[in-house]
């Protein structure tokens, strides 16, 4: 069972990639802006999170040693 879905993936990589690929290509500048603020909004996100984090454990390491 197993080398048939194994066999049947190998069969369709070429077809998935390449249809993977148009639907890359296919999309115009302002969609790539989009995608990129996207991404920065959330790695800002993501960033600010976990500096927060880090603060609170440090205020909180500093508040167990007064």
């Amino acid at each position: 069972m197993k080398d048939e879905f194994a066999a049947s993936m190998a069969k369709n990589t070429p077809v998935v990639g390449g249809n993977f690929w148009l639907w890359l290509s296919n999309h115009d500048i302002n969609w790539w802006v989009a995608v990129a603020t996207l991404a920065y909004i959330g790695a800002s996100f993501v960033f600010a999170w976990r500096k927060d984090r880090r603060d609170q454990r440090a205020r909180e390491h500093e508040s167990a040693h007064a």
